[in-house]
């Protein structure tokens, strides 16, 4: 899960451990001429230098190709935090992907860490998009303006979280959040047809006091460890069964993305990044 249970960034050796596709130096075979392969571990250096260490690495499995394949790297500043008057510490974060096959970009996307629960969240808005640097040429200077761009985001999106905790919900909306969220999980499973193969009112339960009550941030942020984790049941004909945490990275950035931008709709728009 992108869930960090420390402080400290990783080293090398525990990057390459996790991910060794993030230290190949070439394009893969067949690649085009023009491709101009950007090595991940660069970009990491690159990052550190503006203050960003590691504090996640992952990749997927190949079938083929392997040392090529899709990689995520999910960065933290120590310096750059949201300490909430409620005592709720936010870091913001920063996600990078990146292959060697040339088949993708690398690509930036905001994320939020949030100690309380060691839970990370990525931000999805409308107008929020993903900062893409094509293997086309490279240097310092491009990545630092693009983490700079992201960076200078960082208010409006801390906003966007401030003003969910502002946003109650009456009961009816905190059920119907739960069912949309359940169905981004179980999307063979239309609305009419939900409330009988997931338990919403457990979903919407609190497993820790600081996320109880009826505030938008705190709905949400118990709905999406659960969904994302697997923390409920569903029974599909006569037999329940307990749900699976979402495996693959690429999954999890998709359904964490789908999850906020479900929370922004429960905003009002001139609330709504």
């Amino acid at each position: 899960m992108l869930k960090i249970n420390n402080d400290n960034f990783l080293n090398e050796s525990q990057i390459r451990e996790q991910a060794s596709s993030i230290f190949t130096t070439k394009g893969a075979p067949g690649t085009s001429e023009k491709y101009s392969h950007i090595p991940t571990n660069q970009i990491i250096q690159d990052m550190e230098k503006l203050g960003w260490g590691v504090v996640d690495a992952k990749q997927v499995r190949a079938r083929k190709g392997e040392g090529y394949q899709k990689h995520l790297v999910v960065f933290r500043n120590p310096d750059v935090v949201i300490n909430g008057a409620d005592g709720d510490t936010v870091f913001p974060q920063i996600l990078l992907t990146n292959s060697s096959d040339g088949k993708n970009a690398f690509t930036f996307t905001a994320g939020l860490f949030r100690m309380v629960c060691e839970n990370g969240l990525v931000i999805s808005t409308q107008e929020f998009e993903n900062m893409k640097i094509r293997h086309y040429g490279y240097d310092f200077e491009t990545i630092k303006g693009a983490v700079n761009e992201l960076v200078e985001q960082i208010p409006d999106y801390m906003k966007q979280v401030d003003d969910m905790k502002e946003q109650k919900l009456e009961r009816e909306q905190m059920l119907e959040f739960a069912r949309q969220a359940a169905m981004l999980r179980m999307t063979k499973v239309n609305e009419e047809a939900i409330d009988k193969v997931v338990d919403v009112e457990d979903l919407l339960s609190a497993d820790r006091k600081e996320d109880e009550g009826n505030g938008l941030w705190e709905v949400f942020n118990r709905l999406q460890e659960k969904v994302v984790n697997g923390k409920f049941n569903y029974a599909l004909g006569k037999k329940e069964r307990k749900a699976r945490p979402v495996k693959g990275f690429k999954s999890q950035v998709k359904l964490n993305q789908d999850l906020w931008e479900l929370a922004s709709s429960y905003l009002p728009e001139t609330a709504a990044v």
